[in-house]
């Protein structure tokens, strides 16, 4: 059998190499019909292939908070979204060839998800389906079981794969300063450039928000992403007692950039998030019994006494984000504030009265789009109330709410138990884990339940917010898939003692 030779192969290579080129040129002349757009994706796909082999884990930590959205596909997907399917194609694949190590294991959290993943199916069959319109539905609702179910399956898909010890911190910055892609966008949109391929990857949505019936009080919502990125990459690195070290000022600096960023945005509800991590993570440290407790008061009330008299000459966004303390500002944040706060709680007082009619079958999610047009014009018109039209999409910014009416009581049943799993899996993580990884899973833990109570009492949507709650168990399992250090001591104990026990009675040695 005669072999090819180099010069043959290479041969070979470019005459592929130029027909997929040629092939590409055609289809590319008309990008955005469904055809060419479908040969494109599927030849990209084949070219990405083998680095999605090796890679796929840490783009899917990376993609995980990035402020990336695919438009070209069906319902604007964020890329998080298909990069939890991707890599759990992936992993699946590598452990049906057996090149994957044993899977990590936490039986509660995988029974809590799957009964979570049962009710949310059930709920759907039994109230209408899923209505996907941008495939053609004849009702909507279908992107938030989409993106429930996405956030259930995207727990397999970051657990799946083992993080190494040396790369620990290296995929805690992937994941949380992902959120800094979004300056991308916001830099095209204010250099006049942000059309194109720029838009197709960062709307323009997140470049702005405008409130109020004036355009009085302008909310960068943007600037949330880089802030709240580097507010929890600072605390995951150094924890409190490493921010707050005298000897790095940098640090401490880097904080405050970050607190004045999050001033400058306009929303009160990430400034207490900021407050309740801290207070969390300050505890977990252990730091209220040391001297910086008295420091940081002292230094709050100064600082509060040197800035709240002037309050009223910051731009109104600081003032509208500030409003929730006792001081005097300018009329326009303030009532740009109260009336999100009165709307809120207008809308709430209305929901209570339907909970019983949704604590056994919930209402689910579909929604007929002649309704909601009706509801949408009658707004518009004046006719209906204010909170009318996000009451009847389900958007009632509560997450109690999001979970009670949708799914009830079996709904609220499968969260309090994939809740309660999951802090006690962070829990043993930080008391029993790794000393290398004490301060990321300290820092992991406490980022859990300060996201579980702002979701419970200041803002959530189990639709969206689910996928961030099993990002974080997910990491953590991903991350301590050893056996905890007293388990193993534990472990030793057992086999000591069956040793001892084998000695002292000659006649079990025989068995």
């Amino acid at each position: 059998m005669v072999e090819s030779s180099p010069t043959t192969r290479s041969y070979l290579i470019l005459g592929v190499c130029v027909t997929l080129a040629v092939v590409l040129g055609y289809f590319l002349a008309s990008p955005l019909e469904s055809d060419s757009l479908g040969v494109i994706l599927m030849v990209l796909a084949v070219l990405v292939t083998p680095l999605l082999l090796r890679w796929h884990h840490p783009l899917l930590v990376f993609s995980w908070n990035a402020p990336i959205f695919l438009s070209f596909l069906p319902g604007n997907m964020a890329a998080g979204t298909v990069m939890v399917f991707v890599s759990l194609f992936f992993t699946l694949l590598d452990r049906a060839m057996g090149r994957s190590a044993e899977y990590p294991r936490a039986p509660q959290i995988t029974r809590s998800l799957a009964f979570f993943a049962v009710v949310v199916v059930v709920t759907a069959w039994l109230t209408g389906g899923v209505g996907i319109r941008a495939l053609g539905g004849s009702s909507f609702g279908g992107r938030k079981y989409i993106l429930l179910l996405t956030g259930i399956v995207a727990y397999f898909a970051i657990s799946g794969q083992r993080i190494p010890r040396a790369k620990a911190q290296s995929y805690g910055a992937l994941y949380f300063l992902s959120g800094f892609l979004v300056l991308i966008g916001i830099a095209g949109d204010l250099s006049g450039g942000g059309g194109g391929v720029l838009q197709s990857f960062f709307p323009e949505s997140f470049m702005q928000e405008d409130e109020g019936p004036t355009g009085g009080v302008v909310r960068w919502s943007s600037i949330n992403f880089v802030t709240i990125g580097l507010f929890c990459f600072l605390l995951m690195r150094y924890g409190v007692r490493g921010v707050l070290d005298v000897q790095r000022p940098w640090r401490g600096l880097l904080l405050v950039v970050t607190l004045g960023l999050t001033l400058l945005a306009g929303f009160r509800s990430v400034l207490v998030l900021y407050f309740v991590l801290f207070a969390t993570l300050f505890y977990l440290e252990r730091l209220y019994r040391t001297r910086l407790l008295p420091i940081i008061l002292l230094g709050g009330l100064l600082t509060g006494a040197a800035i709240l008299p002037f309050i009223r000459h910051f731009p109104l966004s600081v003032q509208r984000t500030l409003s929730f303390l006792p001081v005097e500002i300018d009329s326009v944040a303030q009532n740009s504030a109260a009336g999100s706060t009165e709307w809120r709680l207008q809308m709430w007082e209305e929901l209570l009265p339907d909970v019983p009619k949704y604590l056994i079958k919930g209402k689910g999610y579909s929604v007929d789009p002649n309704d909601m047009f009706m509801v949408w014009q009658s707004g518009l018109r004046g006719y209906g109330k204010s909170f009318e039209f996000a009451q009847f999409n389900g958007d009632y910014h509560s997450g109690p709410f999001s979970v009670l009416i949708p799914f009830g009581l079996f709904g609220v049943a499968a969260f309090i138990w994939f809740c309660t799993a999951s802090l006690r899996i962070l829990y043993l993580n930080y008391r029993d884990g790794e000393e290398e990884l004490r301060g990321l899973n300290r820092f992991l833990l406490a980022l859990f339940i300060t996201r579980l109570f702002f979701f419970v009492f200041i803002f959530g949507s189990i639709s969206s917010d689910l996928i961030q709650f099993t990002g974080l168990v997910g990491l953590g399992v991903s991350l301590n898939h050893r056996k905890p250090a007293r388990s193993a001591e534990g472990a030793d104990v057992v086999t000591g003692s069956v040793a001892l026990i084998r000695r002292r009675n000659p006649w079990l040695q025989a068995g």
